[in-house]
């Protein structure tokens, strides 16, 4: 079981790239298509801070997209969770 200061714990998109195997740019590109389920929030500085719920939900993506969903698929089931 995580703790909560686990989960609150910000990444950058580095660290979100490591941890789901996607790259920066396959990572900008699903924020670019909606296929986030919440906005990734920006530092002051305009970097994306991501969260643990974030890389949860990416790890469902890639795990779609591996089972053959198509991105338009993807983006209609993000949409509705």
């Amino acid at each position: 079981m995580r703790t909560q200061a686990a989960s609150e714990q910000p990444m950058s998109i580095s660290q979100v790239a490591d941890r789901t195997g996607l790259s920066v740019h396959t990572l900008r590109f699903y924020e670019r298509k909606g296929l986030l389920i919440a906005s990734v929030r920006r530092s002051s500085g305009g970097r994306r801070i991501y969260t643990e719920a974030d890389v949860e939900w990416l790890d469902i993506c890639t795990r779609l997209r591996a089972s053959g969903m198509p991105l338009a698929k993807l983006q209609t089931f993000a949409a509705m969770v």
